[in-house]
């Protein structure tokens, strides 16, 4: 059966390098580069001064690839499509953008970056997406949070009679 899946698996790979119809990247070029450009990349591009979420929408890649919740888009699938559910305001913790940065997108926003997903999302942009740095956990494990407690001798106070047990001190 492995065997059987690895064509598939160079189709699949070789339809993803293809550059899409120039209809469809005039599309993308028009509605949805500009919206992701104004309304997402302060958040979510590798320029961030902090990437929300593990999410890099500036290179396809990084739209495919996801963040930390799963696949921001999955091409000609809306439900499972992350950003769709953001962008429509599906629910109240993945509202994209949020309120303070302008708040739900138009419905013709909305029906245009639809329209993008169903054509299954046609991306002309190439490049690989830039990792999000994570966390070194050595170093996190030397965070003085971390570290067991260690005895101590309590600290020599002025006045003998203020503390009522070491723990004062």
């Amino acid at each position: 059966k492995p065997l059987l899946l690895f064509p598939l698996l160079v189709l699949t790979a070789t339809a993803a390098e293809q550059k899409p119809p120039d209809e469809q990247v005039a599309f993308f070029e028009k509605n949805i580069r500009p919206v992701l450009v104004k309304s997402c990349y302060d958040c979510h591009s590798a320029k961030s001064e902090k990437v929300k979420g593990g999410l890099l929408l500036d290179t396809r890649d990084g739209l495919l690839k996801g963040g930390d919740t799963g696949h921001a888009v999955v091409p000609g699938n809306l439900d499972e499509s992350l950003l769709i559910g953001a962008l429509r305001y599906t629910d109240k913790d993945t509202q994209m953008p949020p309120q303070k940065s302008g708040g739900k997108l138009s419905d013709e926003v909305i029906a245009n970056f639809e329209q993008w997903v169903r054509m299954g999302a046609p991306d002309p942009r190439d490049g690989a997406a830039k990792t999000v740095a994570e966390m070194d956990r050595e170093k996190a494990k030397a965070f003085w949070s971390f570290q067991p407690p260690k005895k101590t001798n309590p600290a020599a106070v002025k006045d003998a009679d203020w503390p009522r047990t070491e723990i004062d001190r």
